[in-house]
């Protein structure tokens, strides 16, 4: 389950990794967590359609003799509550979709999250912006210009793939490992006259997710 992902542990474990970075660099980090980052429709009509030509196919080769507005109507009925189904499968989306894509809609929700909570608006330009796909199992790092120097694009895709690997081990690894990344990094040492010019806490949609109806 995605909660279980974030639960007081993880939570624990992601705030430390925040003020042990903020601590000891003038990187401003904030963690946002998604359930997914796009709908993946196309896995629902997917799923469906099969079912649907599925059930047409067993009715009409069938030994039974089926009505032929049962024959019209039952497979469309039987393909939609499937196709609905597929939200509950978030494992069976993400096979069904290609990696690519995946990564390229991860990165997309990542940079409009990196300015809908204003990680560039930062004194040094320093906003470092984590991104956790819970579906897509993925993890995106948006830079602000202040940490370009410090953090070149190929550090970063490495720090990514790191990251992302952790997620097979849950919230908790995903934070640690944050924490041994922030710990190599200098270049940026945190100021004198430092202050905390971004939330601590962790933006996250799962708890809320799960309880609504999916």
């Amino acid at each position: 389950m995605s909660a279980q992902f974030l639960d007081d542990e993880a939570r624990a474990a992601f705030q430390q990794a925040v003020e042990s970075i903020e601590g000891a660099t003038a990187i401003e980090v904030v963690i946002a967590v998604r359930r997914r980052s796009a709908s993946y429709l196309h896995a629902n009509v997917i799923v469906g359609a099969v079912v649907a030509f599925a059930a047409l196919a067993v009715m009409l080769f069938s030994p039974y003799e089926f009505g032929l507005l049962s024959i019209l109507v039952d497979p469309f009925v039987v393909g939609l509550g499937s196709g609905a189904l597929v939200e509950l499968l978030p494992a069976l989306k993400r096979v069904l979709t290609p990696s690519g894509r995946r990564h390229r809609q991860v990165a997309r929700a990542a940079r409009a999250t990196f300015v809908e909570r204003g990680v560039h608006n930062t004194r040094d330009r320093s906003g470092l912006l984590v991104y956790i796909s819970w579906l897509e199992q993925r993890v995106a790092l948006v830079t602000d210009s202040g940490l370009d120097r410090m953090l070149p694009p190929t550090t970063v895709a490495a720090a990514e793939a790191l990251l992302t690997t952790a997620m097979a081990s849950g919230g908790t690894a995903v934070a640690r490992a944050l924490a041994e990344l922030g710990s190599k990094i200098d270049g940026l040492p945190r100021r004198h006259d430092d202050v905390n010019e971004l939330p601590d806490s962790i933006d996250s949609d799962l708890a809320r997710a799960d309880r609504a109806p999916r």
